[in-house]
This record gives C-alpha cells, sequence and structure tokens, in this order.
C-alpha cells in the first residue's frame, strides 16, 4: 500500500468568517473544522490549509504553484488540492475560469446528480489534482463521498470504498436526468430520507445511517437500491 495521499486545502467565499456571530450576507465556515478530519478518514492527510478572496486573479494565483510556496502550501507537499465554493457558472464563481486560465485537463465538469452537481475534477499542469467542492455544505459532502473517497483510494492503492444495498421504505418521483444522493435513516429495517437534507444542511447526514442512491426515474417502496457507507459508521 502507498502512503496516504497529501491534500491541500483551498477555500473561497468572501461571506465566510471562521468565528462569531454572521451578519446578514454572511455565514460561518463549515469546511475548515471538518474537511481535515473528514480527509483522515478517507486515508488521506492534510497538510495544509489557506484561504483565497473571490477574486480570480487571487484564486488563479492560489492555485498555482507559485503562489502555493508563498502560502507555505509548497507543490511537494500535496498530491490533491480540495477547493471549497465558487464551482458553479455564474460571475461570482472563478474555480471553472481558474482551471480553464491554468489550462487544466478537466475530468469531471458536473455531475448529474443531486445535491452536488457543480463538483470538479481536474489535473493541473503539475501533476496535482484538483477536486472543486460546491459551496453547499451537504452538496460538498457528496461530492466528498463519490469523489475525494475513490480518489485518495486510487492514489493509495487501496479499494475503492464500498457500498450498501438498501429497501427503500418509500416513494421518490422521478428527477429527469439526475441521480438523487439521500442520506438516509433506518425505520423497520427500511432506508428513509433523513430530515433537515437541504444542500445548506448538514444535521439530517449527522444522524443518517448511510446515503441513498436514488436513480432519475425515481423508485417505490421496496425496490433495492445502491448506498454510500459513511466513513464515520463502522
Amino acid at each position: 500500500m502507498l502512503r496516504a495521499p497529501r491534500v491541500s486545502l483551498l477555500l473561497t467565499g468572501d461571506e465566510v468568517i471562521e468565528a462569531g456571530l454572521p451578519e446578514p450576507g454572511q455565514v460561518r465556515d463549515t469546511f475548515g473544522p471538518q474537511l481535515p478530519g473528514l480527509v483522515q478518514m478517507m486515508g488521506g492527510h492534510v497538510d495544509t490549509s489557506g484561504r483565497a478572496k473571490d477574486d480570480l486573479d487571487d484564486v488563479v494565483a492560489a492555485i498555482s504553484a507559485e503562489a502555493l510556496d508563498e502560502l507555505s502550501l509548497a507543490r511537494a507537499s500535496g498530491d490533491v488540492l480540495i477547493t471549497t465554493g465558487g464551482t458553479g457558472s455564474s460571475s461570482a464563481d472563478h474555480i471553472r475560469r481558474a482551471l480553464e486560465t491554468l489550462e487544466a485537463e478537466f475530468i469531471i465538469d458536473g455531475i448529474a446528480m443531486r445535491p452536488g452537481h457543480p463538483t470538479l475534477l481536474a489535473r493541473l499542469q503539475d501533476g496535482r489534482f484538483l477536486v472543486g467542492l460546491p459551496g453547499n455544505p451537504l452538496a460538498a459532502m457528496m461530492a466528498m463521498f463519490t469523489v475525494v473517497g475513490p480518489l485518495l483510494a486510487g492514489l493509495r492503492g487501496a479499494p475503492f470504498p464500498e457500498t450498501d444495498e438498501v429497501t427503500v421504505g418509500e416513494a421518490f418521483d422521478e428527477l429527469p436526468g439526475r441521480s438523487r444522493v439521500v442520506p438516509y435513516r433506518l425505520e423497520s429495517g427500511r432506508a428513509v430520507a433523513a430530515t433537515h437534507q437541504r444542500s445548506g444542511m448538514l444535521r439530517g447526514l449527522a444522524s443518517a445511517a448511510g446515503v441513498m442512491v436514488v436513480p432519475a426515474d425515481g423508485c417505490v417502496a421496496g425496490d433495492r437500491l445502491p448506498a454510500l457507507r459513511l466513513p464515520w459508521i463502522s
């Protein structure tokens, strides 16, 4: 088995604060406290963490090897760079444009799932992988489970994370063109959607037994669905 992949974090969002009560237009940082521990559960090791402003030039500089050296996010210390937020297509989102500026190779440019559609995976010209997590916390966690976990396993020569199969206890309508990844709890041995699972919420995931994958054409009670294991549940 190879060594644990070395991961750097680049957190974006001018509206994000690390302490105190958020004022209108601000949110508390959810990624800084939780990502290092989650990466470790997935077999990686976070060496360093930095922040970038919501500005294209600043994001380009922060991703580039020269700026990482200046931020003590040395090129030699990282196999994977994980960014948070800014993966959408609005004028305020800069990760995709920064990758285009740096002539990165896009491996995943969006995933047909909800939440987590604007997830990115790219290879930088210096060989590092970059995973762009969506800015909403639950969407970012789905990207961690579906992209970061398998990536870190592959880099260290380990098997991909195992999946389960659950019997669903309720019906889900179709969602054309997009699968749903749904935190679930068990009721009488069947999987039902956990409460508090909008894209900006983590409460439902914290109390979930796993994450079931509902196909785009929906399902009915009694169907068997694939499910992702949560790395903190043995």
